[in-house]
């Protein structure tokens, strides 16, 4: 599904004015309409289909204005250029950009105001980086929302061009407050470990963490079921104006009781299973999303994407959950977290992976996750720290943890400073895809069309 709708409880919303719950009305409507540029770019691509992906990266040494990532590909005359998406979009786009000025003149927020103004010109003139600064700089709204070009895992060819997304939702002010106090948690214990590669510039600038009620969602993030995203991807947008992490807490939710919980229930040993309660699993899915989303935040380096190449986005996703978990064993050292919690979000790790396999299966836009997975699950069982017969019997935790510390080592260097020749080396030799599939027969059962 490219565009998903939630319910969102009473009591998450009846603090809201009258003028803010008329604007997440209207916005709620613009995220359901770039669901179809979302759409028609799956369809169409970003290049002439009967391109090669060779034939690509060769034109695109005689014009690199062919990476743009906010533009078309096209051929005319012969010859390739480029059409920005504000322009070659722009049937779609101008009647979204009225809806979101609309909804701006109803805004009783300034700073929400301004920010929606700019959000709703950037569709028309292609100005994303003077909204993106504006969204840092809200105060005080209870409604979030971004519509943009921004994931690129879709472009198998060139990996820059951006596809549009978006989602509008309420901030949930009490879990925000927590997230926040673990993030500096987590940041001031990176600052001082100097055994670890860390990319410590963001952090410096800024880097805010929402914890959101989301009501409407579409793009990438609907069509992968995201749990949470990082903004921006771009480093040097985030050097500038810091970053923003958020948790799409009833997207969790739904998956969570959909795909998550019966996983758990089917691969775990039921003994085993029977000491963690669905309650503080479901608790552990947001803070595990957390951690990842915070471990894919810190080691954002300097031209990884260029050096790694095809092999950033799996090394990058198996880095996330990695970094994250080792990370964590701060916040039990702070008193933040308990064992017996470390101990549920690496479960919870665990079935997030397998999740992304069933995912997977009907959805190719999973493939870098998938790859990038197999690296951290094949270490698991190489290594004993997991053993499959029907599904998982009894996890060792000290060897899990063991191994995620190896790992987080391993993949953060290769972020940092790896070459492409050790990336692919790397991938080769720890990534595959079999072990998923010695988990598909106990998974049959599990609906993977969510």
């Amino acid at each position: 599904m490219i565009f998903r709708k939630y319910i969102i409880k009473k009591e998450d919303y009846s603090h809201l004015s009258k003028e803010d719950r008329l604007v997440l009305k209207i916005l709620e409507e613009t995220i359901k309409d770039i669901s179809l540029v979302y759409k028609l770019q799956l369809k169409k691509g970003f290049c002439p289909k009967d391109l090669s992906k060779e034939q690509l990266k060769k034109a695109v040494k005689s014009n690199p204005q062919l990476m743009d990532p906010f533009s078309q590909i096209v051929e005319e005359n012969g010859k390739l250029g480029i059409v920005p998406y504000h322009i070659y979009y722009a049937k779609y786009l101008t009647p979204i950009s009225q809806k979101i000025a609309r909804a701006a003149s109803y805004s009783t927020n300034r700073s929400f105001k301004v920010y929606l103004e700019a959000r709703a010109k950037s569709l028309t003139d292609g100005n994303y980086e003077q909204a993106f600064e504006l969204w840092l700089n809200i105060k005080n709204s209870w409604i979030d929302f971004t519509l943009s070009p921004y994931q690129r895992y879709l472009d198998k060819s060139l990996l820059t061009k951006r596809t549009y997304q978006g989602y509008v939702g309420i901030i949930h002010k009490q879990y925000t407050a927590l997230a926040e106090q673990y993030k500096e948690a987590l940041y001031s214990s990176a600052k001082i470990n100097f055994t670890k590669y860390h990319s410590t510039d963001i952090p410096k600038k800024g880097v805010s963490v929402f914890i959101e009620m989301i009501s409407a969602i579409s793009g990438y993030p609907a069509d992968v079921l995201a749990l949470g995203e990082h903004f921006p991807s771009n480093l040097d947008v985030a050097r500038q104006y810091g970053a923003r992490i958020v948790i799409y807490a009833t997207q969790l939710g739904y998956k969570f009781d959909k795909v998550f919980y019966p996983i758990f229930k089917t691969i775990f040993e039921p003994t085993f299973a029977s000491k963690y309660s669905r309650q503080m699993l479901l608790e552990t899915t947001g803070w595990c999303i957390f951690l990842y989303e915070l471990g894919e935040q810190l080691h954002k380096f300097e031209g990884a994407r260029d050096r790694l190449q095809e092999f950033y986005a799996p090394i990058e996703k198996a880095n996330a959950f990695a970094s994250g978990i080792e990370h964590s064993k701060h916040l039990v050292v702070k008193g933040l977290i308990s064992q017996e919690m470390l101990e549920a979000i690496m479960i919870i790790h665990i079935v997030w992976m397998v999740s992304d396999w069933l995912l997977y299966q009907k959805n190719p836009a999973k493939q870098s996750h998938i790859i990038g997975n197999s690296v951290l699950l094949n270490s698991y069982l190489s290594n004993g720290a997991l053993k499959i017969s029907i599904g998982i019997s009894w996890p060792n935790f000290s060897r899990i943890f063991f191994e995620i510390e190896s790992m987080a080592y391993k993949l953060t260097y290769l972020l940092q400073k790896g070459s492409y020749k050790e990336a692919r080396d790397f991938i080769k030799k720890n990534a595959n895809l079999e072990c998923f599939e010695r988990l598909s027969s106990s998974l049959s059962h599990i609906n993977n069309s969510v």
